[in-house]
């Protein structure tokens, strides 16, 4: 990977310190009122699999979020990225892919802000076989749109690769793939796609920004236009089949910027691929 690249979006979108964990950072008005960036990490350890909360302030809403894997030398993918409305947190789970000799920690960020009119969350999980892909697609009902993409595997063993949390063009629905990886998984297992769903905000707009095509590592990142805020976010991975995974699909602390980093798995991938974030906006 380049590190300096690395280095320098981190730096940038204010995101992977430990200064912004478990604090709140509020963001100019928008659509939504309150709006504002929440994070959580997990224990920084060598445990194969874990979890981070990112939890909203009292009287706001979970809107959408991302996470980071920190460490984990390509061996550790996102086995969860998910909006709870139940519980006002953004969840963000990941588990490494065969054994980690090394510790890693896993960071979870959230979008909040007050409930935006016809808030509703859906979801869509497929059945649990062995296939080694699987696509879901989680459906905003009509006259509503989609504000936030979320995925989560269950089962896998961290051979699962959750490869695409993808919103439409057209805001009405998320869709999200998973492979199994070059080693493959003999068990069952299944996906789960989640989307966030709400009446139509203001100037409701989805902002993608994609990568070179080539066999490097990739971070990318999809702003949105002047005067709009970040309220959900998404990436994709093509040509990646299971050999690739991201390290880190997140907002940025001032919700303006979605960004996705990618990296080849320890054998690497022989052919070119992509990848894509994507920015769900509105004023």
């Amino acid at each position: 990977m380049n590190n300096r690249l690395v280095r320098l979006a981190l730096a940038a979108l204010v995101v992977a310190g430990s200064t912004l964990v478990g604090v709140a950072v509020a963001a100019p008005a928008s659509a939504v009122p309150g709006l504002v960036f929440v994070s959580g990490v997990s224990a920084l350890d060598s445990t194969s699999s874990k979890e981070a909360l990112a939890v909203c302030p009292a009287g706001t809403r979970i809107l959408g979020g991302g996470g980071y894997v920190n460490g984990g030398g390509r061996q550790v993918g996102f086995t969860r990225l998910q909006a709870l409305g139940s519980s006002d947190r953004f969840a963000a789970g990941a588990a490494e892919n065969g054994a980690y000799a090394g510790n890693w920690r896993v960071h979870a960020y959230g979008i909040c802000g007050r409930a935006p009119a016809g808030l509703q969350y859906v979801s869509f999980q497929t059945a649990s076989n062995s296939d080694s892909y699987k696509a879901a697609t989680a459906s905003c009902p009509a006259g509503k749109q989609l504000i936030s993409v979320g995925a989560r595997t269950l089962n896998g063993a961290g051979n699962v690769v959750i490869d695409d949390l993808r919103p439409n063009s057209a805001l009405t629905s998320a869709t999200v793939t998973g492979y199994e990886d070059e080693a493959g998984y003999a068990g069952s297992w299944s996906l789960w796609s989640y989307g966030v769903c709400a009446n139509p905000l203001p100037g409701l707009q989805l902002v993608t920004a994609t990568a070179a095509v080539n066999s490097a590592d990739k971070v990318v990142g999809a702003s949105c236009p002047a005067g709009k805020r970040l309220h959900g976010l998404g990436a994709e991975i093509t040509g990646g089949v299971g050999q690739a995974i991201h390290a880190g699909v997140y907002p940025d602390a001032a919700l303006t910027s979605a960004v996705d980093i990618s990296l080849e798995d320890p054998t690497g991938i022989p052919g070119n691929w992509y990848t894509r974030a994507y920015a769900i906006c509105a004023t």
